[in-house]
């Protein structure tokens, strides 16, 4: 009998072990997919940022505002992306002023390289800021982020001066 109580216990160790590597294969399982659910590193830029809407055949990507201070002038960031055929006009107003931007049929025009400068910044860093951007087929509302050159990659932008 002895013989037999330590058999089955021999038996149900078995179970266990078989059962508790079952569990670690489904979590590390699991954990490989919800990984891939996430959209993976290649989409951080564009979900980790600006605000992102289209109007018509424009894509507005990553839009967002680097300043000093609230109040100093700010730098719009983004990209604008156009899918059609004819060049756009892309008019991207806040409270006080606007500015147009030119973008090419089938093609971008990213604010990285393309100095766009306005007078103000709605709002201090770490807060979100409304502007509209308009073109001819309508408009949209952007609540776009503030930041500042806390973070390395911004401060290139940091606007220093303003241009006519």
């Amino acid at each position: 009998m002895t013989g037999n109580t330590v058999t089955h216990h021999g038996t149900v160790r078995g179970n266990r072990h078989r059962l508790m590597i079952r569990c670690g294969l489904l979590g590390a399982g699991l954990g490989i997919l919800t990984g891939c659910a996430t959209g993976g590193e290649d989409n951080w830029n564009s979900t980790a940022v600006g605000d992102d809407k289209s109007i018509g055949e424009l894509d507005l990507r990553s839009v967002l505002l680097v300043t000093r201070d609230e109040g100093d002038p700010a730098r719009l960031l983004g990209t604008f992306e156009n899918n059609g055929d004819q060049p756009l006009e892309v008019t991207i107003t806040d409270d006080d002023e606007d500015i147009t931007v030119t973008v090419p049929a089938q093609g971008s025009a990213t604010l990285d390289t393309l100095e766009t400068l306005l007078q103000t910044a709605g709002d201090a860093p770490g807060a979100r800021t409304s502007l509209t951007a308009t073109t001819d087929a309508g408009d949209v509302e952007l609540l776009v982020p503030v930041v500042d050159g806390t973070l390395d990659p911004y401060q290139p932008y940091l606007p220093t001066h303003l241009t006519s």
